[in-house]
């Protein structure tokens, strides 16, 4: 039997902890021993308006279950946010282990009537939010050699929903971001990966899921996505640069693969058109590696 995970010692921020999913997160990282930071803004699905009272009756919560937390509603979709948060986390615990990017905003949005001003409202949160944070955690992590970062995409984004342009944009780009700093972070013991959580929560209906509350959350409960992050967050966890799908107790590894494709020296349009099924094909496929600057 594999021993009990336990986090004893470890500092986590989960952004977006008020409720959802993230507060699943946050409740099981303190119920394993984590010292948490709770952080929510307090926002509506959309990312307007605030209420600090979110994350504060979280904190409370896991205080009164025996843990340590702190409640934190800085804006982490700006510089200045991102800073505010890493920096309490620093003056109350003098450290940070574990940052979960999980905060996000949902609507539903034909990709016709979207502006580029929604696209930037969905960038801010879901790309500019990890980037401010890690940017203010990073320091800490390389002087202390450690550190785990998760990072938060979609099934939206990675597969396609309709109506979903700008969110699954942004939660693409997530993804590109966590190759980079899996590959810089290496050197500094810093191991970064990404998550794709199958939870019901406010964004469902937000999306355009019609799917009813009492079905979605029996069916795919937030608490069966917060095992992985505490596996993420231990020691015996040594993975980085992965993709995982987590929900209703599976979990599955996502890769980006490419098949033998078709080689033809003098490449032409017609003969791609005429070995298109080779070139579609991904059987014997491989899982390329980062990517090495050319001389």
């Amino acid at each position: 039997m594999t021993e009990r995970i336990s986090l004893e010692g470890k500092v986590a921020v989960v952004t977006g902890a008020g409720r959802g999913l993230g507060r699943a997160y946050v409740e099981l990282l303190a119920e394993r021993g984590a010292r948490t930071v709770v952080n929510d803004l307090g926002t509506d699905v959309s990312g307007f308006g605030k209420d600090s009272t979110i994350a504060e009756q979280v904190a409370d919560l896991i205080r009164s279950r025996g843990g340590e937390a702190v409640a934190n509603d800085s804006d982490i979709s700006t510089p200045e946010g991102g800073s505010d948060l890493i920096a309490a986390t620093i003056e109350h615990f003098g450290r940070i282990d574990l940052l979960v990017n999980n905060a996000g905003i949902c609507g539903s949005q034909l990709f016709e009537d979207a502006t580029l001003d929604d696209f930037d409202h969905y960038w801010r949160v879901h790309l500019g939010g990890p980037v401010n944070t890690v940017k203010a955690a990073w320091p800490y992590m390389v002087a202390q050699r450690y550190g785990k970062i998760i990072l938060t995409t979609s099934v939206s984004g990675l597969f396609g929903l309709r109506g979903q342009t700008t969110y699954a944009a942004a939660k693409c780009a997530v993804v590109g971001l966590m190759r980079i700093l899996a590959i810089e972070g290496a050197e500094h013991g810093i191991l970064v990966n990404t998550i794709s959580p199958v939870g019901y929560t406010r964004m469902h209906p937000a999306a355009g899921s019609r799917l009813s509350e009492a079905d979605g959350r029996a069916s795919m409960p937030v608490e069966a996505v917060a095992p992985a992050i505490v596996w993420l967050a231990s020691d015996s966890c040594s993975e980085t640069n992965r993709i995982y799908n987590v929900g209703a107790g599976a979990i599955q590894r996502i890769a980006i693969v490419m098949g033998l494709g078709f080689y033809d020296a003098h490449l032409t349009p017609e003969s791609i058109a005429e070995n298109y099924a080779k070139v579609e094909s991904i059987e014997g496929f491989s899982e390329p590696g980062p990517f090495e600057p050319s001389s």
